[in-house]
């Protein structure tokens, strides 16, 4: 994330764009997913606020992981480990996430599973998509 930051700040410094409200460049999204453009368009934010020298102009509490809801399953079967999960990650940052049994047991065993994690971030609300057995960084900066 933060050369992400730098990077945009190099583009911003070199294109000119420095302004209260600065445009976007979205060609630079183009044929890229969802999670690269957010963190693009944050990161974008982010530098225009700090070359204007805004940078306590947003609530540290909305950097926060709120976590809304949690399962772990399949069509076979699923557990909720909202509570668990929100006790392990709200109010940081981000957060390295593990999906497997550890959560709520095997719901459906003998068949591939998939948490699904809903989490609010700077009055947003995002989701992560996690197989069994794979991990994903949840982050709110």
């Amino acid at each position: 994330m933060i050369k992400l930051k730098v990077f945009c700040l190099l583009m911003l410094a070199s294109a000119g764009v420095i302004a209260s409200e600065a445009n976007l460049p979205e060609e630079m999204l183009r044929g890229r997913n969802q999670q690269y453009q957010e963190g693009f368009r944050d990161g974008f934010r982010e530098a225009v606020r700090m070359m204007n020298g805004n940078q306590g102009s947003q609530s540290s509490d909305r950097r926060k992981i709120q976590i809304l809801n949690a399962t772990y399953g399949s069509a076979r079967g699923r557990c909720d480990f909202t509570q668990r999960l929100a006790r392990s990650a709200n109010d940081k940052s981000s957060y390295r996430f593990k999906s497997g049994n550890q959560w709520c047991g095997d719901p459906s065993d003998g068949y591939q599973k998939m948490a699904t994690v809903e989490y609010a971030c700077r009055g947003k609300v995002r989701r992560a998509y996690v197989r069994e057995g794979q991990s994903e960084t949840l982050r709110c900066y």
